[in-house]
C-alpha cells in the first residue's frame, strides 16, 4: 500500500512538472524554471529571505525582460502600458483571492479583501460619501486638532538642544488619531510623550508578520477565534491588535444595540454610513469590525510613510527645505493663526514635494495581483490566457526613468515643469482604476496640513550620523513589509521653534 502511494505520488509530481513545463498555457513566457513549477519560489523570498522578492523582480526583469513567469499561472511586468491596462483600464480584471484573503487574513471582510466587483462597487458607495472633498473639509477642523496636539508634544518634550525626536513614531501617531477620530469619532490617542503607545508597536510587529499571513492565513482565523487571554499569553505581539479589536467591538455593539446612539456623535463617522445601508442587506458585526481594520490600517501607514520620507530628505538636502520654509513663510505669515487645507495646496513647492514624497514613498511597493477573466485580454501587447494572475509593483512604475528622470533622486523640481501630465499618469502612490484607495482626498489633507504645519513651525536638524546615513533606494527599505519601511526611517532630529 505504501508503494502504491508512492508511486501514485511520483507519477501525479512527475505529470504536473511536464504539464507545467511543456503544455501550460503560460510556457512560452520567459522566467526561472523554479517558478514555472511552483508557487513556493515567491514564497522562498517573502518569507525566508523577508519579502525580498521585490528585488528579485528586479533582476530578473533585467534577465528575461518586460514580462516574466514568476509562478506556474502567474506573470509579472515591467512596463508602463502593462499597469495601466491591469488597474487603470483593467475593469475585466478582478482581484486574486488567495493573495487578500491571505494579507488581510485579519479582516477578510473589509473593503480591501472585497474581489468581486459588484461587492466592492456596493461597498464603496457606503463609504465613499465619508471621503469626498466635501466630507474631508467638513471635517478639517477635526484632523487640524491632532495636528496641534502634535505640535504641543513636540514643543513641550523636544524644543531642547538635549532632545531629539523620532519623526517616523511622530507622523504615524498623528495619522493613526486622525484616521480613528475621523472615521469614529474616538481617537485611538496614540500621541503620547515618547509616541511609543503599543498600537503603533502593534502595527510594525503586524508589518513584520504580513508574509506568514500572506502564506499561513489560518494563524489569523485561529487568533481571531481563540479566547483574547489565550491570544495574548502565546503571542504578546498580537496585545495590540486583540486590544484594538475589542474596543472596535463594544464600539459597534453599543451602536448596534442602540442605533439613535449615532445622533450624539459629535461628527459624522464610517458607522452614520455603514450601519444603515440603503438598499443592501445590513452588514454584520464581523463585517464592521473587520472594516475598521481595514480602514486604520491602509488610512495610516501610507501618509505616515510619505511624511517620514519627505521630512528626512527635505532634511537631508537644505536646499530642499530652505524652499519649503521661504514659501510656507511668505504664505503664511503669522504661524498662530492656522492656514486651511485649500489656501495649502495653492502652493506649487509643497505641493511639488509632497508629490515627490509619495512617488518616493511607493506606497504597496510589492506586486498587487489581478486574475484575467473568461476571454483572453491583451495587456502590455501580450495576449494573456484567461484565468492567468498578473501584476506589477508600482515602485516599477515610479521608478521608470522613461517618464522620471533621474528616477532615485529625490527631487520636487519635476513637479514644477510646465506639463507633467505624463508623470501624473504613471503617479500611483494609492492605485489606480475602479479599485483606487477610497481614502485619498483624506490622505492629501492630512499632507498638505501635517507638512505645512511642521515646516512652518519648527526648524528641524538631522542627527549629524543620520544626516550622513546613504540613502540608495534599492538599499535602503526593509522589504519584509507589504510597505516600504526604510533602514534610515528611525532617524531623529533636532528641533527648535521657528521665530
Amino acid at each position: 500500500m505504501y508503494l502504491l502511494l508512492c508511486s501514485f505520488f511520483s507519477f501525479y509530481i512527475g505529470t504536473l512538472v511536464l504539464y507545467r513545463l511543456l503544455f501550460h498555457p503560460l510556457r512560452t513566457f520567459p522566467g526561472p524554471v523554479i517558478a514555472a513549477l511552483t508557487d513556493w519560489y515567491e514564497g522562498y523570498f517573502n518569507i525566508v529571505k523577508g519579502g525580498a522578492f521585490i528585488t528579485e523582480l528586479e533582476r530578473l526583469h533585467k534577465v528575461y525582460g518586460p514580462v516574466i513567469r514568476i509562478g506556474p499561472n502567474i506573470l509579472h511586468f515591467n512596463d508602463r502600458h502593462a499597469y495601466h491596462d491591469m488597474y487603470t483600464h483593467g475593469s475585466t480584471l478582478v482581484k486574486e483571492p488567495g493573495y487578500y484573503l491571505g494579507f488581510m487574513s485579519h479582516a477578510p471582510q473589509g473593503l480591501l479583501s472585497i474581489c468581486d466587483p459588484q461587492d466592492a462597487r456596493d461597498r464603496r458607495s457606503l463609504l465613499g460619501p465619508m471621503f469626498s472633498r466635501r466630507a474631508v473639509l467638513a471635517l478639517e477642523s477635526t484632523i487640524q486638532n491632532k495636528i496641534n496636539q502634535l505640535i504641543s508634544l513636540i514643543e513641550e518634550h523636544y524644543v531642547s538642544p538635549h532632545s531629539s525626536v523620532k519623526m517616523s513614531m511622530a507622523y504615524r501617531s498623528v495619522t493613526t488619531d486622525i484616521i480613528t477620530e475621523y472615521c469614529f469619532a474616538e481617537s485611538a490617542n496614540t500621541l503620547t510623550p515618547n509616541f511609543d503607545h503599543p498600537i503603533q508597536i502593534g502595527v510594525r510587529e503586524l508589518g513584520k508578520r504580513v508574509w506568514i499571513q500572506r502564506y499561513f492565513p489560518f494563524l489569523n482565523s485561529l487568533t481571531s477565534k481563540a479566547p483574547p487571554k489565550l491570544v495574548q499569553w502565546l503571542f504578546p505581539s498580537f496585545r495590540s491588535y486583540v486590544e484594538t479589536k475589542t474596543g472596535y467591538e463594544k464600539q459597534i455593539d453599543g451602536l448596534m444595540r442602540n442605533p439613535d446612539s449615532l445622533s450624539t456623535i459629535d461628527h459624522e463617522t464610517i458607522y452614520h454610513h455603514l450601519l444603515n445601508p440603503k438598499d443592501q442587506v445590513a452588514l454584520s458585526r464581523t463585517t464592521l469590525v473587520h472594516e475598521a481594520f481595514t480602514l486604520v490600517g491602509a488610512g495610516s501607514d501610507t501618509v505616515g510613510n510619505a511624511c517620514t520620507v519627505g521630512t528626512f530628505f527635505a532634511l537631508k538636502n537644505q536646499m530642499i527645505g530652505r524652499k519649503l520654509v521661504e514659501e510656507l513663510r511668505e504664505a503664511w505669515p503669522d504661524e498662530d493663526k492656522p492656514l486651511s487645507y485649500v489656501v495649502l495646496e495653492k502652493l506649487p513647492y509643497l505641493t511639488a514635494f509632497i508629490k515627490e514624497a509619495l512617488r518616493f514613498s511607493v506606497g504597496v511597493i510589492h506586486h498587487i495581483p489581478r486574475v484575467v477573466g473568461t476571454a483572453p485580454t491583451e495587456i502590455g501587447g501580450h495576449k494573456i490566457p484567461p484565468g492567468t494572475v498578473v501584476g506589477m509593483s508600482s515602485a516599477f512604475l515610479h521608478m521608470n526613468p522613461d517618464v522620471f528622470s533621474d528616477p532615485y533622486t529625490f527631487n520636487p523640481e519635476r513637479w514644477l515643469t510646465q506639463d507633467t501630465s505624463t508623470m501624473m499618469f504613471d503617479f500611483a502612490p494609492f492605485s489606480k482604476g475602479p479599485r483606487i484607495c477610497i481614502g485619498l482626498n483624506l490622505a492629501w489633507c492630512e499632507l498638505y496640513l501635517i507638512f505645512g504645519n511642521i515646516f512652518r513651525k519648527f526648524n528641524m536638524t538631522l542627527l549629524e550620523a543620520e544626516a550622513n546615513e546613504r540613502t540608495d533606494f534599492h538599499q535602503s527599505f526593509k522589504s519584509d513589509y507589504i510597505s516600504p519601511y526604510w533602514h534610515w526611517e528611525d532617524y531623529r532630529v533636532f528641533v527648535e521653534k521657528r521665530i
